[in-house]
């Protein structure tokens, strides 16, 4: 059997998300991610966003913060993640720093679908879903062109397939 080559530990994924600049990564960790959130909160702004993207030289990517209820404990979860627009809906990406599992919040969304999102210091109530079939193969298409990192990520988590979530507002 092949050596697994995806990031295991969250070093591993620090590194790999940062192109081998963790010198770049100072918001790490419990109080990093304590600290990032409150910011997102606050002001609409993701300090550990940042540092990722100066790490790789590109820009800055907006971020939202998305709650969940925990599949297993039921308990509110918040993290704050990059997003793209396309259409009306927000689109997030599972890439768990590249990692051979989906981030926890997958697992949320795919249990309770009703989420909220905090995005520009407002908060509202959206629908999740992770996108599948034709559906995935378009968004990840249009994923690929808004940035570089989509098909990077997809590489370094396969054989896992890269969720792409879509947060669509609950009214519609």
């Amino acid at each position: 059997m092949p050596e697994d080559h995806r990031p295991q530990t969250p070093y591993e994924k620090a590194r790999f998300s940062s192109a081998g600049k963790t010198h770049y990564i100072i918001l790490r960790g419990k109080w990093g991610l304590a600290i990032d959130t409150a910011v997102l909160w606050l002001t609409g702004y993701s300090l550990q966003n940042k540092q990722y993207c100066l790490a790789h030289g590109t820009p800055y990517i907006p971020c939202l913060l998305l709650s969940t209820t925990g599949a297993r404990t039921g308990k509110r979860r918040t993290c704050g993640l990059p997003f793209w627009r396309v259409d009306d809906d927000y689109i997030v990406r599972g890439s768990n720093g590249g990692g051979p599992t989906d981030p926890h919040w997958c697992h949320n969304v795919r249990k309770n679908p009703n989420v909220s999102i905090r995005v520009r210091r407002k908060t509202k109530q959206v629908k999740a879903h992770i996108a599948a079939g034709e559906e995935r193969e378009r968004l990840f298409e249009i994923m690929a062109k808004k940035s570089s990192s989509t098909e990077m990520y997809q590489d370094m988590c396969a054989p896992r397939e890269l969720p792409l979530i879509v947060l669509r507002d609950a009214a519609l």
